[in-house]
């Protein structure tokens, strides 16, 4: 089956990958981290912000399911985390049962956790300002408008994700299987 044609655009965008996902990305989670944290905390901490309700409380299968996909870490790391984000000296999280399944679990910010939350959004703050301060106000407003738009279009990407035939995946090697 031939390959679409893939435009310069596509091309040009496969080349930032580094300089988004290495130097920017990493160079926020690091000031998000602050020296403290691992960045499975940190993920685990922005995943409650980002996607939890009222940026406070989650489902424990949610943060698996997440956790999971971008680190290619076990349950059993992921549960690790959490343990030491519930316990001095973080106190942090707390991990209480659903009420509607006793198999379920939620994982909620601890009053700690809320203060640590706030920390980290202006260690953030603090750390894009020094990217900022380098832009115009167009270039603000226009990589904000942008960063928004390729975020809505990337979870729109990930539901048609195609699957690949098993010939084009293995293509001779065989599959990464996550680490337990």
């Amino acid at each position: 089956m031939p390959q679409p044609a893939v435009s310069a655009a596509a091309r040009d965008f496969l080349d930032l990958f580094y300089p988004v996902h290495y130097k920017i990305g990493i160079g926020i989670e690091d000031a998000l981290r602050g020296g403290r944290l691992t960045r499975h905390q940190v993920a685990i901490l922005w995943l409650i912000r980002s996607e939890g309700e009222g940026g406070k409380r989650i489902a424990r299968k949610e943060i698996e399911r997440s956790i999971t996909r971008w680190f290619e870490i076990g349950n059993s790391a992921i549960s690790k985390a959490l343990r030491v984000l519930a316990k001095p000296p973080y106190e942090l999280l707390a991990i209480v049962e659903n009420p509607l399944s006793a198999r379920e679990r939620y994982v909620l910010l601890t009053p700690a956790g809320e203060q640590q939350i706030e920390w980290m959004v202006g260690q953030g703050h603090r750390f894009l300002q020094r990217m900022v301060d380098h832009l115009n106000a167009d270039e603000s407003a226009q990589g904000v408008h942008f960063l928004t738009r390729v975020s809505a279009i990337i979870d729109i990407v990930e539901r048609e994700k195609p699957v690949a035939p098993a010939a084009l995946v293995t293509d001779g090697l065989k599959p990464r299987r996550a680490r337990r």
